[in-house]
């Protein structure tokens, strides 16, 4: 003769969306002391939690704050909900009986027939010195190396005795936001354990449907949103020019510009030079869209794919 808990199935609620909406699950018990020894007697809303904080059978059987609601060896979705909530009530019709409600909570990962992946873009641009309008005469994939070995050939010179004119080029910034779970293991494969390698770094291949080259890993923000749970937000930057820049060679005798070339200027003919060089800033670059590399398997293949299919 002792507690007695028992699982009220009739009175379980759960409510799951798509990333990244948090689950809810509510669990209530009934627990109630069989001993007429304590006939006449009651116990405290205080004491039943204290019981089910400490642990021991039978009180094992309700889950604790901060614990979760399985192990993730025997079901990796359930294992991610953690009790956040224990609501203890008197059965005002029964002495030594409560009901306890228990409320688990996360952002489940993984779990709805989809993932939650969020893609944002925007449209900008960058303000360059363009010496030469380039036209088709980019350098392949948009790379080069310092110091460069040629000049720009082809295109259109556009400088005035050496001064640039100021033009805007065309940039895309691309935002992907998704939801990790601690340990990564729950609901993503390949998950990548240094991005912070590629920060900076230009695409070697296709990514997101861009050319090898006009895109860069500009940075990531990771912020938690729930215990274990955090929102990785990852920034590509898509551009025109390869995220290249022009700058002119300089007379080696005193440093000035070689006005080697002419141009017209509102009918007149004034002095320009063609001795102008493409720089590369960001002259490495990576795979992104190789899984591990930076995105993981289902982050890639939900860039590629869009959800739910029409």
């Amino acid at each position: 003769m002792a507690w007695v808990i028992s699982k009220l199935h009739r009175q379980q609620s759960f409510n799951i969306g798509v990333e990244p909406a948090e689950a809810v699950l509510i669990t209530q018990f009934l627990v109630a002391q069989d001993d007429p020894a304590h006939v006449g007697t009651s116990e405290t809303g205080w004491n039943v939690w204290l019981s089910i904080k400490g642990g021991a059978s039978p009180f094992n059987a309700i889950k604790s704050i901060g614990q979760r609601l399985a192990a993730s060896g025997t079901d990796a979705g359930l294992a991610q909900l953690i009790v956040t909530d224990i609501k203890v009530d008197v059965v005002p019709d029964r002495a030594n009986s409560y009901i306890v409600t228990q409320t688990a909570k996360a952002p489940l990962v993984g779990q709805a027939p989809y993932r939650g992946v969020k893609i944002t873009k925007q449209a900008t641009n960058r303000k360059v010195q363009q010496y030469i309008r380039p036209g088709a005469s980019f350098p392949l994939n948009g790379n080069t190396t310092w110091p460069p070995a040629s000049v720009i050939t082809g295109g259109t010179i556009t400088n005035v005795m050496g001064n640039p004119i100021t033009v805007a080029v065309s940039q895309i910034v691309m935002r992907i936001e998704f939801l990790i779970h601690e340990p990564a293991s729950l609901g993503y494969t390949n998950v990548p354990t240094a991005p912070q390698n590629y920060l900076n770094k230009r695409n070697s291949a296709t990514f997101a449907d861009y050319s090898a080259g006009t895109v860069l890993f500009q940075g990531y923000e990771q912020r938690y949103v729930s215990d274990q749970v955090q929102m990785d937000a990852y920034t590509f930057v898509y551009d025109d020019w390869y995220h290249l820049e022009q700058t002119p060679i300089r007379n080696p005798v005193d440093g000035s510009v070689w006005p080697d070339s002419s141009v017209s200027l509102g009918g007149v003919t004034v002095k320009a030079t063609s001795k102008v060089t493409w720089f590369q800033p960001y002259e490495s670059t990576a795979d992104f869209a190789t899984a591990g590399n930076v995105l993981p398997t289902e982050v890639l293949q939900a860039i590629a794919t869009s959800k739910p299919a029409w």
